[in-house]
């Protein structure tokens, strides 16, 4: 399970993404910043082995949150809940 700590803190999303796996599911978490509008996380799950760019986009889940604390907790949930769903896959 992904813990709200190991999730690392908001200026860490500012400079790059955050990956990485609870077998049999790898996850991307990063920071979207569109032109218009305010940041939010942008996070995927997928099952491995392969990494994001050697999955096919069919096989991948996503989701947003706002670009905050709050977001951040509810990203780290929804990688859980997603986890839970597919860990017997």
């Amino acid at each position: 399970m992904l813990t709200y700590d190991e999730a690392l803190n908001l200026n860490y999303y500012k400079k790059t993404s955050f990956t990485g796996w609870m077998n049999p599911l790898r996850f991307l978490i990063k920071q979207e910043k569109p032109e218009e509008g305010d940041p939010y996380f942008h996070a995927w799950v997928w099952p491995g082995p392969y990494i994001f760019s050697l999955t096919d986009d069919s096989k991948k889940i996503e989701h947003t949150a706002p670009f905050n604390e709050e977001g951040k907790r509810e990203i780290g949930d929804w990688i859980n809940e997603q986890y839970e769903l597919h860990k017997d896959e």
